[in-house]
């Protein structure tokens, strides 16, 4: 299985998903300063355009691998890129990782609960993915409150489950499933 980018891309009145471009290096930008981010993901911790450059060709290429898709969050008006969600086709077939992140001044204005409804109803709607599964460390109230609000389930504790340059960490894991949705 392999993800395409959605066509029609994903829009709301809140958010536009969409593909990266090079007109985002100021969204890399921000969230490198963002010391969590970085920390859990592929942005450079330290920001230059050339860093900038090729985390946007890797996103690219997680499409092109059949590894998943990488896609902006973006300002449905102003078409700014404001943060991420993330598709990772998993060994299992059928199975999906999601991911996501805002840089802070996105963050608290409802793009992250719209952008993860949009994508999820598309991925298991759309696509032959029937379970989206995401990953929130247990201190993350937000990401936590988020994915309930998102209709996802929790499904239970993983133990030293995400690992990280500053060690390895728990992970609370939730699930949102096709008959979820009907």
């Amino acid at each position: 299985m392999n993800l395409e980018y959605p066509d029609p891309e994903l829009r709301s009145d809140k958010v536009h998903l969409r593909k990266w471009s090079f007109g985002d290096l100021g969204c890399v930008e921000a969230a490198s300063a963002d010391p969590e981010i970085p920390r859990g993901t592929t942005v450079p911790a330290l920001y230059s355009e050339k860093e900038g450059r090729a985390w946007i060709e890797r996103s690219w290429s997680r499409q092109t691998s059949g590894h998943g898709l990488s896609m902006a969050i973006a300002d449905p008006q102003t078409d700014e890129a404001r943060g991420l969600v993330y598709l990772g086709l998993r060994r299992i077939e059928g199975h999906c990782e999601l991911g996501y992140w805002l840089v802070p001044d996105a963050r608290g204005h409802g793009l992250g609960t719209a952008a993860i409804r949009l994508v999820s109803r598309w991925v298991l709607l759309d696509t032959e993915v029937y379970r989206l599964v995401a990953y929130a460390e247990p201190h993350n109230s937000a990401s936590r409150a988020l994915l309930r609000k998102c209709g996802f389930t929790e499904e239970g504790l993983l133990r030293s489950y995400l690992r990280f340059d500053d060690g390895v960490f728990d992970a609370l894991s939730f699930s949102l499933l096709t008959a979820d949705l009907v």
